[in-house]
């Protein structure tokens, strides 16, 4: 083997080393952005899970409304139920659009 054909053997060694540890470095990542992808799933469920919880409270509300005489209470908790719900709200197109 001559001189210049080792040499090119040698360059090629080493591009061939610096592939794979390319390779490594982008299966980690991959690795790493599953894993937060689950992980945003799971608070998205949780997210979700008390979206349901606040809009059952809104519908008893809405119904406790109905039937009650104190307007300004019910008014006063329908507002905090519905700040509540736009806070979940947020929190799910945050996660969305992560």
């Amino acid at each position: 083997m001559t001189d210049r054909e080792q040499l090119n053997l040698l360059r090629l060694e080493s591009n061939i080393r610096k592939l794979m540890g390319l390779v490594r470095a982008q299966q980690d990542e991959i690795e790493s952005l599953r894993k937060t992808i689950l992980c945003q799933e799971n608070q998205l469920k949780e997210f979700d899970e008390l979206l349901k919880i606040a809009e059952t409270k809104n519908r008893t509300l809405l119904t406790a409304k109905a039937l009650s005489a104190e307007d300004k209470e019910v008014k006063d908790a329908k507002a905090r139920l519905a700040k509540l719900i736009r806070d979940v709200d947020k929190c799910i197109a945050l996660l969305e659009t992560e």
